[in-house]
């Protein structure tokens, strides 16, 4: 610093004594007198004054940096905890997109599953059902104590089915739904099953033909027994078994809830009514004949 100090004194002296203006201003002007030469120590003080001031000034700038130094090792530092933790969250991001994938996949199988499942379930419900009759209107209390030997004597005269009269089993029955509100006329369901399915077909049958059914002039009705969902699949033909019949089209609702016609000379299966019924508007169309030669004139 001494070195840089007297190498700045020397060259501030050297340059203040090659200054020409104070011997230009005298020659310039003849009758002004001349300014006084400035002492050495003067001009030592100017330079010490002007070192200082510089000095202050390569203070101030070296904090400043230092500050801007620190400031920047900071933010490196800090950039580099972002860094780490944002690969951290790209890496769990990867590994949750690889589990939702898995579970995706997992979720998708069960519910092919379940679905799979859910009609085997019905299946076996419906078939559990298949030998069950339902009696509706019968007065509450003809039965008696013993509903099994009345529906085995009692079935065959109603429905005029005398070869049924010996041989008609029924393996149990019990009224449905909850027990029986008094002051209400509205009987109570009669639930029965039937040991043999031909039985239970034949009875159908005559039902079907015979019509209206009446116990001492009140009408009774016999269905079938099906789980809510399959009569509700049932039901839904009722609009294409219509047209069926109006078209005058063979077609048969087979069990559980299946579709059959038989409809210029092809035997057609469906499992959706709305297939069933636009497939046969669309097929019962009239076919375009081709235009007239009267016509095609221009």
């Amino acid at each position: 610093a001494k070195q840089q100090q007297s190498s700045l004194l020397q060259y501030y002296g050297d340059r203040s004594a090659e200054d020409p203006t104070t011997s230009t201003q005298s020659s310039e002007c003849g009758d002004s007198a001349p300014s006084p030469p400035q002492s050495t120590e003067g001009q030592a003080n100017s330079m010490e004054s002007i070192l200082h001031d510089i000095h202050q000034t390569n203070s101030w700038i070296e904090e400043r940096i230092s500050e801007i130094k620190s400031s920047i090792t900071s933010m490196d530092k800090k950039m580099e905890a972002y860094a780490k933790r944002l690969d951290e969250a790209e890496h769990r991001v990867g590994n949750t997109e690889d589990s939702m994938h898995s579970l995706e996949t997992t979720v998708q199988q069960l519910q092919e599953a379940v679905v799979k499942l859910q009609d085997k379930m019905d299946d076996l419900e419906n078939r559990s059902r298949r030998c069950n009759l339902r009696l509706v209107g019968l007065p509450e209390g003809e039965e008696g104590r013993d509903p099994v030997s009345f529906l085995e004597s009692w079935l065959p005269s109603l429905l005029n089915l005398p070869e049924l009269t010996s041989k008609l089993e029924v393996e149990r029955a019990h009224q449905a739904f909850p027990p029986r509100i008094r002051n209400i006329d509205k009987p109570r369901m009669l639930l029965f099953k039937l040991l043999s399915y031909r039985d239970k077909e034949t009875i159908l049958r005559q039902a079907h033909k015979l019509g209206a059914l009446t116990f001492n002039n009140k009408p009774v009705y016999i269905f079938p027994d099906m789980s809510v969902e399959l009569f509700q699949k049932r039901k839904s033909f009722f609009g294409v078994k219509r047209l069926c019949k109006d078209l005058d089209i063979p077609f048969a609702l087979l069990f559980p809830a299946r579709l059959r016609i038989d409809f210029k000379g092809q035997r057609l299966f469906f499992t959706s009514p709305l297939d069933a019924e636009n497939h046969i508007k669309m097929a019962s169309l009239p076919e375009e004949s081709p235009p007239s030669p009267k016509e095609q004139q221009p």
